[in-house]
């Protein structure tokens, strides 16, 4: 997870003439929603941004003992939407927390979770103080990826990643403020009933705001977010970056707080800069002892630099943290005036004496006898070495006497890359390795990588029997006691043999013992061929067909809309997905995949009929039972049809794989990509550009529309 942290230490409100109440930056008439008394939310509450991309929090209010040291749940002070998409600040066990959802439900996070991958996203903002008044706001932009969050005036910068851009930021237009009577009907940023995990987060626990008796309050919505650049910006080094080499760096930089006026061009009224330096220690910039060194710098074209790492100023040290803050000169005004602008306060940390990771190792798959590749870079000041270990009870280190191990160690300077390549890959491989790079001052241990092996992991003919012959074991038992006649001829006899029908014996479907199909890999494909008869007189409308789940945890599944045949997948925190509609009573080759960069591909008889962006679709990767022919292990739910040939694969196949699968039993060739940039001239849509092509096109040879002017 990337985290970059900006920390302001005081109040910005000679920055900007709005001079909001809560929001310095902001004018209060601007604002969506404006409550001066604690309300429920309701309908209609707010405007909707939908979609959106900013949006602004904001509360000045005075918590209780009670509301600060509430320890079953969050506290919630403004919050806006619910259902799927909501943002809002919360007390959680005594810090204000910022909680966003864009389109999750259940996803399990920490206080501070900036991934947005699974569309569950938090942010810890600071201390809630109990007795005295506080001042708070969050401010999002999903363009940029910024949440800039404020507590009484102590303010950082973080920024998401694996966000989307834009989403319906007020959801179900409910705005709750402190709460009044119920908060039953919103969730704001909050999670469902599921997450368990973290019970701050979970909106069946949250707590109307108690509250000290007279004191005022106040809460405000905008729908604009704060802009960090009326503030001196763009530092160099970068905020939070790490492994800075002190022989290389001279200067420091930054620009100019920008016109509110004119964005883009400078502040007219900044005539100079004042820049100070900290020594920091874990995390804290020491603001309160001596700085390591200030100056003046007189306003000039950007970047602004800053001579440093000399006697004159002062010298970097390796394994050093530094913090270093600009305060903005106007028009000639002393230092700490009030009319000055501040900074954020920025970070840095040198080279570490021990080694320094540079890049890290990544996940391998490959198929069995094939070469996998593991790299560590590192940087490292003197004299370094490197070892690979392969996780374990205990770990086990890898050595050159396995004749399927090569390790090689590269310098160039200062630089190091160590890789490791095990070749003839095999099942008993698979798990994960990591590099230890090693100095006289220490040991850095690299990030673990997984190595899988690409193969079938489950494969159920269901000729007349209910075992996996993928080798892996993974036999299906029966719910109920296997009937003779359930053994019915499959879609094509001569290459798949029988088929299992549930129709009219549901209780022949069944389910295997739990294993993880996707174990290292993130990736599955599911591929199977189904008979549907039509509508039965049962009352459940969806009907499972392939799945991977228990009563506590779904992975995956697949199912069918006994209505009119629609067929759909689902995963934890995303939307239902339909890709197709199939006919009663025809054989149906149905597939789907799922990658590790989050994308689902769909097929029907071979041809891939949908696919979803990166990072909108995944799968759960835990070890569950894999169930044949429903979804929830209840009888309602399972699905009357005959299912052949069902296989499982742990990774996401290509459209000429799944192709393959379609082609044996059928013998019928599929145009994998009939959109193709090389097939932009297959006129007559046979998947190949031909004579017959040429010739549709010479059908108009030399004809032409171009105007002529008139004969002089």
């Amino acid at each position: 997870m990337k985290k970059v942290l900006l920390t302001f230490l005081c109040c910005f409100f000679a920055a900007s003439a709005m001079a909001g109440d809560i929001v310095s930056w902001f004018d209060d008439g601007d604002a969506l929603v404006d409550y001066t008394a604690a309300k429920d939310g309701s309908g209609g509450d707010i405007s909707a941004l939908n979609p959106g991309s900013t949006i602004t929090h904001a509360a000045k209010i005075t918590p209780s003992q009670l509301d600060v040291t509430e320890e079953s749940g969050p506290v919630v002070i403004i919050e806006a939407g619910g259902t799927l998409h909501g943002s809002g600040i919360y007390i959680c066990n005594g810090e204000f927390v910022f909680a966003l959802r864009t389109g999750a439900d259940d996803g399990a996070r920490e206080l501070t979770d900036l991934d947005g991958t699974d569309g569950a996203m938090s942010v810890e903002m600071g201390e809630a103080i109990a007795g005295q008044e506080n001042t708070v706001y969050a401010s999002l932009n999903l363009t940029t990826g910024m949440i800039l969050t404020s507590v009484n005036g102590n303010t950082e910068i973080r920024y998401l990643v694996n966000a989307v851009s834009s989403d319906n930021l007020t959801g179900n237009q409910t705005v709750a403020f402190l709460g009044d009577q119920a908060l039953s009907i919103h969730m704001g940023g909050l999670s469902g009933g599921n997450d368990q995990e973290n019970p701050f987060l979970n909106q069946s626990n949250t707590w109307i705001f108690d509250g000290v008796a007279g004191e005022p309050v106040r809460g405000q919505i905008f729908g604009i977010a704060v802009n960090p650049n009326l503030m001196a910006n763009n530092p160099a080094p970068a905020t939070s970056s790490v492994n800075i080499d002190p022989d290389v760096v001279s200067e420091a930089a930054f620009e100019t707080a920008e016109d509110p006026a004119n964005p883009g061009s400078q502040h007219p009224d900044v005539t100079g800069h004042f820049v100070t330096f900290y020594q920091g220690l874990n995390g804290d910039p020491n603001l309160g002892l001596p700085p390591l060194y200030e100056t003046f710098v007189p306003a000039g074209s950007d970047p602004i630099t800053v001579p440093i790492n000399t006697p004159e100023t002062f010298e970097l040290d390796l394994g050093q943290e530094v913090f270093w803050r600009v305060e903005e000169q106007i028009n000639g005004a002393p230092e700490g005036d009030s009319a000055n602008i501040l900074s954020p306060v920025w970070s840095f940390e040198t080279l570490p004496p021990v080694p320094a990771a540079v890049s890290q190792p990544e996940d391998q798959a490959v198929f069995a006898g094939e070469q996998a590749v593991f790299e560590f870079s590192f940087t490292s000041k003197t004299a370094a070495s490197a070892a690979w270990y392969k996780e374990g009870d205990p770990d086990t280190e890898l050595l050159e006497s396995d004749p399927d191990v090569t390790i090689e160690l590269a310098q160039d300077g200062d630089s190091y890359t160590s890789t490791l390549y095990i070749d003839n890959a095999e099942v008993a491989d698979q798990g994960y390795y990591y590099c230890l790079a090693s100095n006289t001052d220490g040991d850095t241990q690299s990030s673990s990588a997984a190595l899988a092996v690409k193969r079938m992991v489950g494969y159920w003919p269901l000729d007349g029997d209910y075992q996996d012959y993928s080798g892996e074991g993974h036999d299906v038992t029966p719910y109920g006691e296997p009937d003779p006649a359930q053994w019915v001829d499959g879609v094509a006899p001569a290459q798949t043999g029988q088929a299992l029908s549930t129709i009219g014996r549901r209780e022949s479907t069944g389910e295997t013992e739990p294993f993880n199909a996707a174990e290292y890999t993130d990736e599955i494909t599911a591929s199977l061929w189904l008979k549907w008869p039509g509508t039965d007189d049962y009352g459940v409308i969806w009907r499972g067909i392939f799945s991977s789940r228990d009563d506590s945890v779904i992975n995956w599944f697949l199912e069918i809309d006994n209505r009119n045949g629609i067929v759909r997948v689902n995963a934890p925190g995303y939307d239902a997905y339909q890709f197709a509609q199939i006919s009663p009573d025809e054989w149906v080759h149905i597939a789907f995949t799922s990658s590790k960069d989050e994308v689902g591909a769909f097929y029907i008889n071979g041809s891939q009929v949908a696919i979803t962006n990166p990072g909108r679709y995944s799968i759960n990767d835990t070890s569950r039972p894999v169930i044949l022919g429903s979804t929830q292990e209840n009888i309602d739910n399972m699905i009357e049809a005959v299912m052949d040939d069902v296989r499982l694969y742990n990774y996401a196949m290509s459209p000429e794989e799944i192709a393959g699968i379609y082609y044996d039993v059928t013998g019928e060739q599929i145009c994998v990509e009939p959109n193709a940039e090389n097939l932009v001239y297959d006129i007559n849509g046979d998947c190949e550009v031909g004579l017959d092509d040429l010739a549709a096109v010479s059908v108009d040879w030399l004809n032409s529309k171009i105007f002529t002017g008139a004969a002089e």
